[in-house]
């Protein structure tokens, strides 16, 4: 016996001595071959581990070092499983994967043989003329493949960045796309056949119902990857040809953000810093889905979460978790919303509170009477621009008096594509041809930028987003605007006239200029002229 072996049996006996992890002989194991599907081949390899038994959710798997936690851990990402140790010799565990994925291989060798010589049926055929079987669909969502498939799926979105993933299924097969920096991309084609399982493996994750295939079902899990830990939200809606399926991907560290790194403009930033330090008032966030607003939301909170001070949120649903915050998720199958829960929430004096979207009449007075009152109060509301809100809230039946005196700040936010550092150039372009800008900003000739395409982008030009932001800070003349039931109009003139308030429009033109971004994103994300 060679040293390198007496070293690795001494080092076999201490583990198991030192540790509470069993040890095994793989001579004396016979290994079910219905359980070398959960971990692929090359994969076992790579960790030099084996999977021997499966007990509900746990699965065994013998290795040679069970306190290599990086391995464990992503094994538990690959299998969704609970990964149960033992610890058995380098050696042994070599020759049963080599012994036992043989076997496998022959026997699936065999089987294609066979069914090449049966009579040849189109895959989309047989789709549509096999009745939907839940124990099948069920067993073959837990097949190797079908895993591997879903787990590459979310792997890939992670390391392009991706907000959301859409699987989209279609009369001949699946498509699988990603939104990158607000931008949907195709990455790849699935066979119909594999369609049902991977829709049921997304429930299981979820654990959500899988017999329910013909009403919508929202649901969430969370996986770690590359040192990130991410939330997923799983929304799935019946459509003509199975389920759609999107997963929105929620990456931790982004709420870790500092009001510095969300990228706003120095007026912007003075804002919200002016805003924020106030002891009580409202501060309104508006903008459309996927304008940033949520993450806006959580920073501020952030830089406000601190141990002397109270902070509650009401969310539908709750999209991070903070520690230090006491959050609250609506629950409307049992008749709690906004306003019921803002309600209860008041009588606990809390000193900053965020209401996830102001929805109805209720929750909109309960929120500006606690503005009012001496707490710190945030929410969100989908208007175009910043003294648009003023007209929704009117409208909402919200008393002049109350606006005026509640609100501290409405801040328009929109977030727009950032040009690629790494193939980035600049080229001269004569303004004053391009009527999309602002018209104090077309001068005769300017340096603007954009990006060229690269690897590293995707050969996009873009990468990453940055917000730009409209926000109107509500001064003594304002508040007599508002009194006044001034118009829209009004207001806005008024705001960019005296006020210091910039347009989306000026905001994103400022940041062509300084080179963040594009014209073509200026004008694809803003309207107004």
């Amino acid at each position: 016996m060679s040293n390198l072996e007496n070293k690795e049996i001494e080092y076999f006996y201490s583990i198991c001595e030192e540790s509470f992890f069993p040890p095994i002989d793989l001579t004396k194991y016979d290994i079910p071959e219905n359980i070398l599907q959960y971990i692929p081949e090359r994969t076992a390899l790579a960790y030099q581990v084996i999977p021997i038994a499966l007990l509900g959710d746990v699965l065994t798997v013998a290795t040679k070092d069970p306190l290599n936690i990086s391995a464990i851990d992503s094994l538990r990402f690959l299998t969704q499983m609970e990964i149960s140790p033992v610890i058995a010799l380098s050696k042994q565990i070599i020759q049963a994967i080599n012994k036992n994925y043989s076997l496998v291989r022959d026997k699936e060798e065999r089987e294609a043989e066979k069914d090449v010589q049966e009579e040849k049926v189109s895959e989309i055929d047989s789709f549509k003329a096999k009745k939907f079987n839940l124990k099948e669909i069920a067993k073959l969502s837990k097949d190797a493949k079908v895993i591997e498939i879903v787990n590459k799926i979310l792997s890939e979105a992670v390391m392009l960045r991706t907000s959301d993933i859409h699987i989209e299924p279609y009369e001949k097969d699946v498509r699988i796309r990603y939104r990158v920096d607000g931008i949907l991309y195709e990455s790849k084609i699935i066979k119909k056949t594999l369609q049902e399982a991977i829709a049921a493996r997304i429930k299981i994750m979820s654990r959500l119902d899988i017999t329910q295939r013909r009403m919508p079902q929202d649901g969430r899990f969370s996986f770690s990857m590359k040192e990130k830990q991410m939330d997923v939200r799983v929304s799935i809606l019946p459509v003509d040809f199975g389920e759609k399926i999107v997963l929105r991907l929620l990456d931790k560290d982004s709420i870790n953000l500092t009001i510095e790194e969300l990228g706003f403009s120095s007026y912007a930033f003075d804002a919200f810093e002016n805003a924020i330090s106030k002891p009580l008032g409202m501060i309104l966030i508006t903008g459309p889905t996927g304008s940033g607003k949520t993450t806006t939301l959580y920073t501020i909170l952030n830089r406000l979460n601190t141990y002397d001070k109270s902070l509650v949120t009401i969310e539908d649903p709750v999209e991070y978790n903070l520690n230090g915050v006491s959050q609250i998720p609506i629950k409307h199958d049992i008749g709690l919303g906004f306003s019921h829960i803002l309600r209860a929430t008041l009588r606990q004096c809390p000193d900053v509170i965020m209401v996830g979207e102001i929805r109805d009449n209720e929750t909109v007075d309960i929120a500006m009477k606690a503005a009012l009152t001496g707490h710190v109060v945030f929410s969100t509301l989908h208007t175009n621009d910043a003294p648009s809100a003023i007209t929704r809230l009117l409208n909402m039946g919200v008393e002049p008096f109350l606006i005026s005196f509640s609100l501290n700040m409405i801040a328009a936010q929109r977030l727009v594509r950032k040009i690629c550092v790494k193939c980035k150039e600049s080229y001269d372009i004569d303004l004053t041809k391009v009527i999309e800008i602002p018209l104090r900003y077309r001068e005769r000739n300017a340096i603007l930028y954009r990006g060229k395409g690269c690897p590293d982008c995707r050969n996009s030009g873009y990468k990453g987003r940055i917000a730009i932001v409209e926000a109107l800070t509500l001064d003594n003349n304002i508040r007599s605007l508002i009194l006044k039931r001034a118009s829209t109009v009004e207001i806005r003139e008024y705001a960019i006239k005296h006020g210091g308030m910039k347009s989306l429009r000026e905001d994103a033109t400022d940041k062509c200029f300084k080179g963040e971004t594009t014209l073509e994103e200026l004008v694809r994300v803003t309207t107004e002229i």
